[in-house]
């Protein structure tokens, strides 16, 4: 059952008590200002800001849908690795509570990535990517793995069993022998990526651009659902290629590409790790873009505006990606 809006902020001030009493502060005073909310059968969750009388901003979080303990366990233990490495970029994690699924979090000052680069104009974009790149840069250096010999295969393998199951009617997609054709494309390709070296780090887990808070000194990271030790590859692919399928101009992406070349050169100017030429990158650029296409709804009926808009901007980019 779907909950009321009303209902979700409701449910998430009713713990806030509690928190408050663990974190030895009064309940009185405070300044409740909603800050973001998602209320459908799939996913209901609010984001509060709650300002105290000396002027404290903490942030209370409830995850009312979907209902998945140890989903919601893994995400605090991933949040709470992240802000010991990395605290300048992590707001802290201060209290949290399995059986309700709600936190508290210092507030950090910043507005999502995702509506910086839609305001913003060209030059300003490049400026929010080497910024965002730089973030990223200091998250997997905190948590730096060895150097590793990528092996494809294991990323390759499952594409190829997405490739079958649509090919056999198993998996519905959007222009399902397009789609076919670009996987194709990419596991043609498997000795390009194999025998070379990437690093591996802690991954975000989830870093698309709603993840990411641009204040006007730094940049905070939220929401993370990983922290496996992984190619570092995993955490750029998803972040710049929720930026292509949003912002991209197919025409000023090299054939070849998946990102116009001024932003791999602006974001790879703030990460510093590996580069674009890493195997990790050069792969996971191009199957994120795979998986973005057969995440999406494959019937239009089925499809609200903004995953409308995704699958044609993203059915653009394909034949400049994949020929």
């Amino acid at each position: 059952m779907e909950m009321r809006t009303d209902a979700l902020l409701d449910a998430a001030l009713e713990q806030w008590p509690g928190f408050a009493a663990d974190l030895g502060l009064s309940t009185n005073g405070w300044e409740v200002e909603p800050l973001a909310r998602r209320d459908d059968p799939h996913h209901a969750v609010v984001l509060v800001k709650m300002t105290g009388p000396e002027g404290q901003a903490l942030v209370l979080k409830h995850v009312a849908v979907p209902s998945d303990l140890e989903t919601y366990a893994r995400a605090m233990s991933a949040h709470q690795g992240a802000q010991k490495r990395y605290p300048e970029g992590v707001p802290a994690l201060l209290r949290f509570d399995l059986s309700t699924q709600t936190c508290v979090m210092d507030y950090a000052e910043g507005r999502m990535l995702s509506l910086c680069l839609a305001e913003a104009g060209p030059a300003q974009r490049l400026d929010l990517l080497r910024r965002a790149g730089a973030w990223l840069d200091g998250l997997h250096r905190a948590g730096l793995g060895d150097p590793r010999q990528f092996q494809p295969k294991f990323t390759l393998r499952y594409l190829r069993q997405i490739r079958e199951d649509v090919l056999a009617g198993r998996m519905p997609v959007a222009e399902p022998g397009r789609f076919c054709a670009a996987a194709e494309t990419l596991l043609a390709r498997e000795a390009e990526f194999s025998g070379q070296q990437t690093q591996a780090a802690p991954t975000h887990g989830d870093l698309h651009l709603r993840n990411l808070l641009v204040g006007e000194t730094r940049i905070w990271g939220i929401d993370f659902a990983g922290g496996r030790m992984v190619p570092v590859g995993h955490d750029i692919a998803r972040l710049l290629v929720d930026a292509a399928v949003l912002y991209a101009d197919a025409d000023e992406v090299p054939v070849g590409e998946v990102i116009p070349a001024d932003w791999s050169a602006a974001f790879f100017e703030g990460y510093r790790l590996v580069g674009p030429e890493d195997p990790s990158v050069r792969l996971l650029l191009r199957h994120r873009m795979l998986a973005e296409w057969w995440g999406l709804p494959a019937f239009d009926e089925d499809r609200g505006p903004a995953q409308a808009q995704r699958l044609r901007n993203l059915l653009a980019l394909a034949p400049r990606i994949f020929g």
